[in-house]
């Protein structure tokens, strides 16, 4: 008789009401015969060596689903299971957009011009180099947080001054051939299997959790070649890709999702994005 896979689900925490992303995997899972449970770091703790979620002392399973990407703890449930969806060191690689402009390079998209650095940097100088108005994200923010279009010094000098920590920030050229529109594809393996154009009104940026509108469109050349290349240099199996609109066909990169959401892809184009990742975890033990 075949053996269950038997899998962890990384959160949050562990009742993610509400979270369609878990509930979907947690759905496929169990229609594939897949026993997924879900651990939410906020409720766990590790004692002497030995990690306890709530009262129940956790052993080890053949996989685990990231979905959380703070703390420690997180590493150390990663070190129970035989595969890591994403990988550990991937997933804590390019959680940080600094690291993705970095090394993401490919014929695929234009990388923008880009300046790592804390708020303390001169205002001209940024300008210099990457124009007026420039885009400021914050490393590891998510859903269009932390991301924020400075159309002048004075928006400058006021970001300044909400955030005096000593914190490095990306500063971006800004795309204008794309405001508030972008291309958002999920790639699993490096093939992309599920496309849509979010598009805000309103708004320079398009994600979904900020009400942009989404719709279904073809994958590209470009699309393709983009989700084999990133799949290539992080061997990251699962992941949101997005490009912008340039002035010509090809695109520039945006940015990668170590951990998408599935809520607006699943809903624009129909396809069973949840199904397609729990299918792919299975074929990888059989």
């Amino acid at each position: 008789m075949k053996k269950q896979l038997k899998g962890y689900l990384i959160e949050k925490y562990n009742n993610m009401t509400g979270a369609y992303t878990c509930h979907r995997l947690l759905e496929e899972a169990e229609k594939q015969g897949i026993d997924l449970k879900m651990i939410g770091i906020y409720d766990m703790r590790d004692e002497n060596g030995q990690l306890y979620n709530s009262d129940e002392l956790l052993e080890k399973r053949d996989f685990v689903i990231n979905r959380f990407k703070f703390g420690l703890l997180k590493n150390q449930i990663n070190k129970l299971a035989d595969k890591q969806y994403n990988s550990m060191d991937g997933l804590n690689t390019y959680i940080n957009k600094y690291n993705q402009v970095r090394t993401l390079e490919s014929d695929a998209y234009i990388i923008p011009k880009y300046i790592c650095a804390p708020l303390t940097l001169d205002y001209e100088r940024i300008t210099s180099k990457l124009g007026s108005p420039f885009v400021l994200k914050g490393l590891e923010s998510s859903e269009g947080k932390e991301v924020f279009l400075i159309k002048n010094k004075e928006e400058y000098l006021k970001m300044r001054e909400n955030n005096k920590g000593y914190c490095e920030w990306l500063f971006e050229e800004f795309v204008s051939s794309s405001i508030g529109r972008d291309m958002r594809f999920y790639s699993v393996k490096g093939e992309p299997i599920a496309c849509m154009e979010r598009k805000s009104h309103g708004d320079f940026r398009a994600n979904v959790a900020l009400g942009a509108g989404v719709r279904e469109i073809e994958a590209t050349e470009y699309m393709k070649k983009a989700a084999k290349d990133i799949y290539e240099k992080t061997g990251l199996d699962f992941l949101g890709i997005d490009l912008l609109y340039g002035e010509t066909e090809k695109p520039y990169f945006c940015e990668i999702n170590v951990m998408a959401g599935m809520s607006g892809i699943e809903k624009a184009t129909g396809v069973n994005v949840a199904g397609k990742v729990m299918e792919t975890i299975a074929k990888d033990f059989e």
